[in-house]
């Protein structure tokens, strides 16, 4: 192993020991072997040690002779120097091409402690000192990030070089200087490496870092416009052979040819620049306008687009003014009228009207009451309510309160003290006179004043009458039991046999009666409509077809002729059927979308085509309304609904309507 020790100066005894313990300066040393690099023959090695009191000593390595390529280490012997203090600092340093302080590449310091006699040693293997092509200079890099050498792998490439006109940077400054004029350079503004295309410049190097040796750039502003850019659809020649989108010029879109996509389009560059798009005039959005009042739903989606001067297509509209797209007469044109509604569609109900609110009606002889039917004269008053345990009451005009003819009053219907359940009631337009059915066959007459009554008897043990209804004028009494028989008053009482069972009748006319509930009489149950009419007698009912009911399993529950083209019935799981008088089919009509609602009862205001439906969704009562364009806003309870199953609806006019149900609940409209 070569020895290229060398001792920092003669050392000499301590006069004096502060610590008996310390070793004298021939018994510690530290032994350093630093490692290089096999070519690094030119630079230069330091070590410097101190020992923090006396005099510095420093060895330079800075011949060649002094590095051994076949074995890269020096090794350098440090004594303890007698006027040191007892640690030593020892810093290793390496230079490129000298030992001047701007040369230095690296740097390393490590203390010593010569508090005990013995050898020490520090192993330096990755001194920074790469120089691969051992001209002196070494490349960047170590901890300190120092070296010059811009190419390691030319020896003719460092500081002070000279430069070659080789399109090469020899001297390490960063640029290719002039040589021997051999190349021509075109100016590169936008730096896409392609030249501008006009003359160039013959030099050696470069006369610029903008400039290169590839022309052939027909606009050197923009660095995405040369030879080699991919043809886009943007108006501009982007690849430079001449032409501007050639690629969009040809077959189906292209550029400048007719599209339908858009009014009165024509096909033009898309954001992209990948293709093509129709573009033309703006259109306005049209949206659905059910109800064909030209106004389409508040907040609603656009559901196809309208070109300038086209008139829109049937039941769409090019704006979202209407407040209910289901009610004709519901629009920013119409006028506001006592109903409950916002017929205008100004955010307000009934406004300046003063007709009150849809609201449940405060009045001691209502209260705790579980009504089940109410009937009201065409003239509004008297307005009756009946319900279980014989509860019975009338109003008799606007201004005064319910009267109770319930039956613990001498003006009951029913005997003395009878806590009949009455289930149904019909007023006859005629007379003014209530009629009332119920529990066990009893049927009732009640003029106001007093009641003439008689029982029925009825087959099974717990039948009652579900349904009342007059016909024609005088009026023919008919009231449906809940085995399913129907039971007409022509002097003495006549049974009609039919499957299954009724709940609900309706006239219409003075010739025609309706009868709705279920075939069978336990689950699963078929809906069914039978209407009766007479020549001279009652005949056997005709049978009406349901469409859309297959598989359906419930019963109607109402029904509501308005008038010979339209009759709604309405049942168990949110069933409704729509029908008229000149046909026996029968549409149904889907619910609204939200929670099944059980509907109990049906009404159509005189003169229009919309049906009041209420029902129960559990035990929680609602109240919906259905034009002929679909399920519209209703009037809405105040201040909610009640959280009570309510029975029954009766009604002169969209302005005049009454609600009962169970627990004193009996709302009106307006109250």
């Amino acid at each position: 192993m070569r020895q290229s020790a060398i001792l920092l100066l003669p050392l000499l005894l301590l006069a004096c020991k502060k610590d008996s313990k310390e070793p004298d300066t021939k018994q510690a040393a530290v032994h350093v072997k630093i490692g290089h690099h096999p070519k690094f023959s030119q630079g230069c090695i330091t070590v410097e040690a101190h020992g923090g009191t006396g005099e510095t000593v420093l060895a330079e390595f800075k011949e060649p002779g002094q590095f051994d390529s076949n074995d890269p280490v020096l090794n350098v012997a440090v004594f303890r120097k007698a006027d040191w203090g007892r640690d030593v600092e020892i810093t290793v340093r390496a230079f490129e091409k000298g030992c001047a302080a701007e040369q230095l590449v690296d740097e390393r310091k490590q203390t010593f402690s010569f508090a005990s006699a013995g050898r020490q040693e520090w192993l330096l293997e990755d001194l920074h000192t790469a120089d691969e092509d051992g001209d002196g200079f070494v490349s960047p890099g170590g901890p300190m990030n120092r070296g010059t050498d811009c190419n390691d792998l030319r020896a003719t490439a460092f500081p002070g070089a000279l430069e070659l006109c080789n399109g090469l940077d020899d001297n390490c400054d960063g640029r290719m200087e002039t040589g021997v004029v051999n190349r021509v350079w075109y100016l590169d503004s936008d730096r896409d490496s392609f030249g501008r295309n006009e003359p160039g410049t013959e030099a050696c190097d470069p006369p610029s870092e903008l400039h290169v040796e590839v022309t052939g750039d027909c606009d050197d502003e923009r660095g995405d416009i040369h030879p080699n850019a991919v043809e886009a659809c943007n108006g501009l020649d982007d690849n430079c052979d001449g032409s501007a989108d050639e690629l969009f010029k040809e077959g189906p879109g292209a550029l400048g040819t007719a599209c339908t996509e858009a009014c009165n389009g024509t096909y033009a560059c898309n954001g992209a620049q990948t293709g093509t798009v129709c573009v033309g005039t703006p259109s306005t959005p049209l949206y659905t306008d059910a109800d064909a009042d030209g106004e389409g739903e508040k907040d609603s989606a656009p559901v196809g687009e309208l070109c300038p001067g086209e008139a829109p297509p049937p039941m769409m509209a090019a704006n979202t003014l209407d407040c209910d797209d289901a009610d004709r007469a519901t629009n920013t044109q119409a006028t506001e009228v006592c109903d409950g509604l916002d017929n205008d569609c100004d955010g307000q109900v009934d406004e300046q009207m003063s007709c009150g609110s849809l609201r449940k009606v405060v009045d001691p002889v209502l209260a705790g009451g579980n009504w089940r039917t109410v009937a009201v004269h065409p003239s509004g008053y008297p307005v009756w309510v009946a319900g279980l345990g014989g509860r019975l009451a009338v109003k008799m005009d606007a201004t005064s309160a319910f009267v109770s003819h319930s039956g613990d009053t001498t003006t009951r219907c029913g005997p003395a003290g009878n806590t009949l359940d009455w289930h149904a009631s019909w007023v006859n337009p005629h007379n003014g006179y209530l009629i009332v059915v119920g529990e066990d066959g009893w049927i009732g007459e009640h003029n106001g004043g007093s009641c003439s009554q008689s029982q029925n008897n009825l087959p099974g043990n717990s039948d009652y009458f579900s349904s009342v209804v007059g016909v024609g004028n005088p009026a023919q009494v008919f009231a449906a039991s809940t085995l399913g028989h129907l039971y007409e008053w022509t002097g003495a009482a006549q049974r009609h046999d039919s499957p299954g069972r009724y709940w609900g009748l309706h006239a219409n006319g003075n010739d025609a009666l309706y009868a709705v509930g279920s075939t069978g009489e336990s689950s699963p149950l078929t809906p069914v409509v039978n209407l009766y009419t007479r020549t001279s007698t009652w005949g056997t009912p005709a049978v009406h077809n349901l469409q859309g009911t297959a598989g359906y399993n419930g019963g109607l529950r109402a029904v509501w002729a308005a008038d010979a083209t339209l009759i709604y019935a309405v049942g168990d799981g949110g069933l409704v059927v729509k029908g008229s008088g000149q046909s026996r089919d029968w549409e149904r009509v889907l619910p609204p979308s939200g929670p099944a609602v059980d509907y109990v009862s049906v009404a159509v205001p005189p003169g229009t085509m919309n049906a009041y439906v209420i029902g129960n969704e559990g035990n929680a009562g609602r109240l919906q309304r259905l034009t002929s364009n679909g399920w519209a806003k209703t009037p809405a309870f105040t201040p909610s609904a009640p959280n009570v199953p309510i029975r029954d609806i009766a009604m002169t006019s969209s302005s005049n309507f009454w609600i009962v149900g169970d627990d004193g609940n009996v709302y009106h409209f307006p109250e």
